[in-house]
């Protein structure tokens, strides 16, 4: 049966999320929408532009929610702290415990290694518009956005969502959810998240170059074999917690590097 409790309690705990990263993407939509209309296009208005992203992003917790309450029992991935919290005699503190260790490991040594990567690997060699276009969008969010946006939604978006249905798929197809197909979502899933995000830097600004690419989609999968090897291992907690961190970790040399660079402010 459909376990309609937590599905509640996964789109509700978006909920958050959704309301503090709203400014800052209506501030992103905006800004596409200005150079749209100087090519002669007619920019919405901002109510309307509020709307269709709050309906847009509440559609997609809505499936992704959905979609993974019904496959991720199906291929042995779980959500077991939330489960905890809607099912009677059950700590969801107990449950969380040995997930803490793991996730806040990987997490902090994941995102060291993936702040080296972008500000001593890509960022130097980034063309002046791409790296404006990519931090402007990251600071136009702020921390409790990347926090709570960041650390839960997208983990519902992309692993509870996507990543389980992409292990669902490769069951059907080999028969069972084996160690490969477990990797093949994750990795699938990763790229996926990198390429989703390119669509609005290039609109931004961005110039689509191979490193533009190499460092949206490079930088993001690394980020989501952390997240998804935890979401398989541990649960979706721990991959939210794992993110959380990433972002944490992230926010200070964003802030720092920003100062060099007033056109990402």
């Amino acid at each position: 049966m459909f376990n309609w409790p937590l599905f509640t309690i996964l789109v509700l705990v978006c909920i958050p999320g959704l309301i503090v990263a709203t400014p800052g993407s209506i501030a992103i939509i905006e800004k596409q929408a200005r150079a749209q209309s100087k090519s002669g296009q007619q920019a919405p208005s901002r109510s309307i532009l509020i709307l269709a992203a709050l309906v847009q992003s509440v559609v997609l917790v809505l499936i992704a929610a959905a979609v993974g309450v019904a496959l991720a029992p199906r291929v042995g991935l779980g959500a077991p702290v939330f489960e905890a919290l809607v099912t009677a005699g059950e700590s969801a503190w107990r449950v969380l415990q040995p997930q803490l260790l793991p996730a806040i490991v990987l997490g902090l040594a994941g995102a060291v290694l993936f702040v080296a990567a972008y500000y001593w690997a890509f960022r130097p060699r980034l063309d002046a518009p791409t790296l404006a276009a990519i931090e402007s969008m990251r600071m136009s969010l702020g921390m409790p956005a990347r926090i709570l946006y960041g650390g839960v939604v997208e983990e519902i978006l992309m692993r509870w969502g996507l990543m389980t249905l992409l292990a669902w798929l490769g069951a059907i197809i080999v028969g069972d959810a084996t160690d490969y197909v477990m990797w093949a979502a994750i990795i699938i899933a990763g790229i996926l998240f990198g390429l989703s995000h390119t669509p609005a830097v290039v609109a931004a600004g961005a110039r689509k170059s191979p490193l533009f690419f190499v460092a949206e989609i490079g930088l993001n999968l690394w980020a989501a074999v952390i997240f998804g090897w935890l979401y398989w291992q541990y649960g979706l907690a721990a991959a939210m917690i794992a993110h959380m961190l990433f972002h944490i970790v992230w926010y200070p040399f964003d802030q720092r590097y920003a100062e060099s660079n007033p056109k990402a402010k």
